[in-house]
């Protein structure tokens, strides 16, 4: 069961912040202002001055966004997060979960002040996010010995039920054989739920011997009943294609593990074809198309990454990358009514910092007309990327406890 073993955050940092009031003070000569990208992770930026947040130049609400002749500028309000803090966040948005999990790691042995129970919280979000299961017990463990205290638990069953959607486990970098404590998590993560999701959309390299430890992981799962759908089979298509030569009877790990992504892609044309081929060049019976492990079956559609509910409140899912114009439009919409806007983010898994900038353009002009924007239960990973970018200025944001 999951529940909540930290303290309270101090105020300056996550819950209870009062949103601050957009302000256009008079241009400051160009050596004073410093754009946000710009910062160095590993040196807080002073909170002497104010800084310019302009992240989209076709910002459609741009209209909205000035005053006068002024660009929109909102105090500094990252200054307070540790450096560790900002450096895992950066990574964790720009995808790079193994290294963000190494300076969690790390940062774990030293002192963080004010800041060891984010840092903590981060590491435990990442573990579960990854599907780490030995390391977040590994890490409980060590939290409850340091500070003699309750540690998490890891969740017995995903967030939210189906709304969102089974654990999944992330594979990056290269897949060979020493991924086998990785790929081993796959059938811990099946003992909690009956469907279990790999996301592929990392990984840069697969060899024969990776291939084999996938497919191995994939048929004794079968055989018990369990499924497995892979996120971005189409990224394990596009690596395998180039090592699949037909007439050269080489790598049939990688043969098969090409069918099986083309079989969770639902491309029954495409798996006869390389069947056939796979017969002609082994001599070996080749596996059959089963609808019943296409991705799309086992794991139905997820719902849009923004998506307006009833009574007014906004749902932020999935991941949001990429910055695009309409990725907050329900946001934007003018029946939302006056007063607290409740953000539910309890299934947002990641967003880059491009996306989060365009955030807070939209909630800054969602403030300027009379609304109140609080995100709510939002993962510690995306929570500290939030505090970095400054949305806490504008925004009340609730960040999620195990």
């Amino acid at each position: 069961m999951a529940f909540s073993f930290f303290k309270k955050a101090p105020a300056s940092q996550v819950e209870n912040r009062k949103p601050a009031r957009p302000s256009t003070p008079a241009p400051a000569p160009a050596e004073e202002s410093r754009p946000l990208e710009s910062e160095a992770i590993g040196d807080p930026p002073s909170s002497a001055g104010l800084i310019s947040l302009d992240f989209a130049s076709r910002d459609p609400l741009d209209g909205a966004r000035r005053t006068g002749k002024g660009e929109l500028q909102v105090q500094d309000v990252s200054s307070g997060l540790h450096p560790v803090v900002e450096e895992a966040a950066m990574l964790f948005a720009n995808g790079d979960d193994e290294a963000a999990l190494s300076v969690l790691e790390r940062a774990t042995f030293d002192d963080m002040g004010s800041s060891t129970e984010q840092v903590w919280s981060m590491l435990f979000d990442l573990c579960h996010a990854l599907g780490r299961v030995d390391a977040f017990e590994a890490h409980a463990l060590a939290y409850a010995e340091r500070f003699e205290r309750s540690a998490p638990t890891w969740p017995s069953s995903p967030a939210k039920g189906a709304a969102g959607g089974p654990p999944m486990l992330t594979l990056s970098g290269k897949l060979t054989a020493a991924s086998r404590s990785t790929i081993d998590q796959i059938d811990r993560l099946c003992s909690k739920a009956h469907v279990v999701r790999v996301d592929v959309a990392r990984l840069q390299h697969v060899d024969e011997e990776g291939a084999r430890l996938l497919l191995d992981a994939l048929v004794a799962l079968r055989r018990c009943g369990h499924g497995v759908a892979i996120v971005s089979a189409g990224v394990l298509r596009d690596l395998l294609a180039p090592r699949i030569a037909p007439g050269t009877a080489e790598g049939p790990a990688q043969w098969l593990l090409y069918l099986e992504a083309l079989q969770q892609l639902g491309d029954e044309a495409g798996f006869e074809e390389f069947a056939i081929q796979y017969a002609i060049t082994f001599e070996l019976s080749p596996p059959s198309w089963d609808v019943r492990w296409v991705s799309s079956e086992l794991v139905p559609r997820m719902p849009a990454p923004v998506e307006p509910e009833k009574g007014g409140r906004i749902a932020l899912r999935g991941e949001i990358v990429g910055a695009r114009q309409d990725a907050f439009s329900a946001l934007q919409s003018a029946d939302l009514p006056q007063g607290v806007t409740r953000i539910d983010c309890s299934d947002l898994s990641r967003m880059d910092f491009i996306s989060a900038g365009l955030l807070f353009n939209v909630i800054t002009a969602m403030q300027a007309t009379g609304r109140q924007p609080r995100l709510v239960d939002v993962r510690p990973m995306v929570a500290a990327l939030l505090l970095m970018i400054g949305v806490a200025a504008v925004a009340e944001i609730q960040q999620r406890r195990f």
